[in-house]
């Protein structure tokens, strides 16, 4: 197969890749060297396990989760999970921002050698199993299909640099795409540009939370770019209703950049129904693409941004 997307179950067709939340966490369990808070943990396996079978009932097809190395993730029950809810799971290498890390974190002390080595063998050999103490215990046959990597309200320091450099190397050594996390929208343009110029190609970088902050003018030049952005602040009402969500997406379209567009929900324990929270990992397909459609928003251009958009940025080529 000369292009495809990896899963937790193995390389497939991108082509088989349905309706995919573009930013989601399925199970995050607390461990020794991570410092996330109580509310986003997903430590119930069978209930996370209800909440994708519900969606899979709405006509999901894919999940990219986005927990990434040394903060809960559990890749052997990804592996379980997928198998018995039929959803395509793209778990992810990488690292969150710091401030999620204890500063004793392996990744402060590092080089960006060790950084990119620790990511390609992740993708490339097995992501390193969950163990609540050593993050470096026993490595799995479960392999990445996706590099996430973040900066904080202070941008591209020395440290992010490093991470940056090693995730672009990663990506020179394996083709696997690169999401980020931005801080409140900002620093996407900075991190396409650093990206793009250290060799990344601008269709496998996925811009994180560029709908957090509601800013047409920032989004459409870092759409310009040629990179993905990833909206998934949809039903988080701290930062604004999803009126004004679906108005940027209605502006982006209009412009040219619905192609540019990956949907998702960045979910946590209070957004899971199965956890007791409010929305489910389906509202997207349940609710919110209702409310683009009566903004003018045609099904085929829904369908872009639900399935044609992550099928293009979660495809790997062999070498």
């Amino acid at each position: 197969m000369s292009a495809f997307v990896r899963t937790v179950l193995g390389d497939v067709d991108p082509e088989t890749l349905g309706p995919t939340s573009g930013h989601d966490h399925l199970l995050v369990f607390p461990s020794a060297c991570s410092d996330l808070p109580a509310r986003i943990l997903l430590d119930d396996y069978d209930r996370t396990r209800e909440e994708v079978l519900r969606f899979r009932r709405r006509g999901g097809g894919g999940v990219v989760e986005l927990s990434p190395f040394g903060a809960g993730r559990h890749p052997l029950l990804l592996e379980k999970l997928s198998v018995e809810t039929g959803i395509r799971i793209v778990a992810s290498t990488g690292f969150h921002k710091a401030g999620f890390y204890r500063d004793a974190f392996w990744a402060f002390g590092a080089s960006t050698a060790q950084i990119a080595d620790l990511f390609t063998g992740e993708i490339e050999r097995g992501m390193f199993e969950f163990d609540p103490l050593d993050p470096f215990a026993r490595r799995s046959g479960v392999r990445a299909g996706a590099i996430k990597i973040a900066t904080d309200e202070n941008g591209l320091t020395e440290y992010y640099r490093r991470v940056f450099d090693a995730g672009a190397l990663a990506h020179a050594r394996t083709g696997a795409p690169i999401f980020t996390h931005t801080e409140l929208s900002k620093g996407g343009l900075e991190q396409a540009d650093h990206l793009i110029g250290l060799g990344v190609r601008a269709s496998s970088v996925v811009i994180g939370h560029m709908d957090r902050v509601i800013d047409l003018a920032a989004n459409l030049e870092i759409a310009g770019r040629g990179v993905f952005l990833a909206y998934d602040t949809i039903a988080r009402f701290k930062y604004h209703s999803d009126e004004e969500e679906a108005g940027l997406i209605e502006a982006m379209v209009k412009e040219g950049f619905g192609d540019r567009i990956l949907l998702g929900m960045d979910s946590t324990k209070g957004r899971f129904l199965s956890y007791g929270g409010e929305f489910g990992l389906d509202y997207i397909v349940r609710d919110f693409c209702g409310l683009l459609g009566k903004r003018g928003i045609s099904q085929e251009q829904v369908r872009s941004m639900l399935v044609e958009n992550p099928r293009a940025a979660l495809t790997m080529r062999a070498a």
